[in-house]
């Protein structure tokens, strides 16, 4: 038979093993999902242009935007990743 305090503390460790495995899906849909995206680029005149990223993931979306960054000789173009 066990006593209160063990049966608190067994209550606790599996709660804990449900947040643990709840945070995981979460994070893992939250990565997967696909949506549209917008990356904003500034070049060295201040110049702001917008290209669409449509139905992409956050790291697809995220690398099409480091895509259209450039730093040379000429000027350069900064650009960052928005959500719709």
């Amino acid at each position: 038979m066990c006593n209160k305090d063990e049966h608190q503390k067994n209550q606790f460790c599996g709660m804990k093993k449900i947040l643990l495995f709840l945070g995981c899906v979460t994070v893992l849909a939250l990565t997967s999902c696909t949506k549209d995206w917008n990356c904003k680029c500034t070049d060295n005149n201040a110049n702001t242009t917008y290209h669409e990223i449509p139905a992409a993931t956050l790291n697809d979306a995220d690398n099409t935007c480091e895509s259209y960054q450039y730093n040379n000789a000429f000027g350069y173009n900064n650009c960052s990743l928005m959500a719709e």
